[in-house]
């Protein structure tokens, strides 16, 4: 059963939603969002596509549709809006329903260094560390078992969630959110062969996050050798991501699951990676680019085109034959180059 969370009108729905709402629904309310599968009233339900009328456990309270969904014989038995857009409807409705709430004030057990300047209406919980010379926006909310290193600047309205690492020189925005595990600021994998060793490459540079950007749990963003390491604004990093030293993403890129970046990356404007996509260091890849879960990239891409390569998964026994044939391949084309010559 969904949660039960903030009650509210149907015509404050209809506020949200820009439509205009109908003869007293300003007495009608709801308290919860429910997927069409487990309907618990008072609710409200989301739907894109016509099957999904189909899995409706029982009538909602208001059905917020896709525009020219076939409705024949709800019209009658529950309150109807009809969008454009379902999945803003649904985001829309969740953020009003269920608010975030986040506590406020400064723990006794958490460590506070010198010269460390913190805004208004700020949270720092249990264990948390902050080096010195430290600046903290108003409205950050640092959670408990977080460590921020020296010379971090925090921008206005920033939450980090428990147990994330914010290494020493890392600036970061306005409203970011960095989930749990997260690591930003990490020195980069740099050596040098010596002596028969690997010395390790001292990195010194910056990471910067800039506003509205977000950063998956468990995601690793290394800081440059000497110059910066970029998430651009309104970017979206996934869970599980590495991003290393000197990668650059512009605006509203999102990396999803499993991606990794090598060193000196730059990825373009509103560009999504899929799952696990792993791309070779200084490689360049243009604005409003789409590349396929599981591609690998090792050359610059052009903006605006969808690229991948991938192999399905197959019998294994199939595939030893398939590979067999292709090693044979290069022979073959030889000799058909041959062929076509005489």
């Amino acid at each position: 059963m969904p949660p039960k969370g903030r009650k509210i009108s149907l015509q404050r729905v209809a506020e949200l939603l820009n439509l205009p709402p109908k003869e007293g629904w300003e007495k009608v309310y709801i308290d919860r969002v429910c997927s069409p599968k487990n309907v618990e009233n008072p609710c409200a339900v989301v739907i894109s596509e016509k099957k999904h009328l189909k899995e409706l456990s029982k009538i909602p309270t208001l059905l917020v549709v896709k525009k020219g969904l076939p409705l024949e014989g709800l019209e009658n038995k529950t309150n109807v809006l009809e969008v454009d857009n379902p999945r803003l409807a649904l985001a829309l409705l969740l953020r009003e329903i269920y608010p975030e709430n986040h506590p406020c004030g400064i723990s006794e057990r958490a460590t506070i260094s010198e010269g460390v300047e913190i805004g208004e209406n700020t949270y720092i919980g249990d264990f948390v560390f902050i080096g010195s010379n430290t600046r903290i926006g108003n409205n950050v909310k640092i959670y408990p078992g977080c460590y921020i290193g020296d010379n971090v600047q925090i921008g206005d309205g920033t939450i980090i969630f428990p147990n994330a690492v914010i290494f020493p020189n890392t600036l970061i925005g306005k409203n970011v959110r960095i989930y749990p595990g997260a690591v930003v600021g990490k020195e980069g994998f740099g050596f040098v062969p010596y002596k028969g060793e690997h010395l390790r490459l001292p990195h010194i540079g910056i990471t910067v996050i800039e506003d509205n950007a977000e950063i998956g749990a468990n995601t690793c963003i290394d800081r440059p050798l000497l110059e910066e390491t970029r998430i651009g604004e309104g970017s979206k990093i996934d869970n599980l991501v590495q991003v290393a030293h000197n990668d650059r993403l512009g605006r509203g890129v999102i990396l999803v699951s499993q991606v990794g970046l090598s060193g000196s990356v730059e990825i373009g404007d509103y560009s999504v990676l899929a799952g696990q996509v792993g791309v070779a260091d200084h490689i360049k890849i243009g604005e409003r680019v789409t590349i396929v879960a599981k591609s690998g990239v090792t050359k610059n891409l052009k903006s605006g085109k969808v690229y991948g390569a991938l192999l399905p998964a197959m019998e294994w026994d199939r595939w030893k034959k398939i590979y067999a044939v292709l090693n044979k391949l290069p022979k073959v084309y030889e000799k058909l180059k041959n062929l076509l010559k005489d």
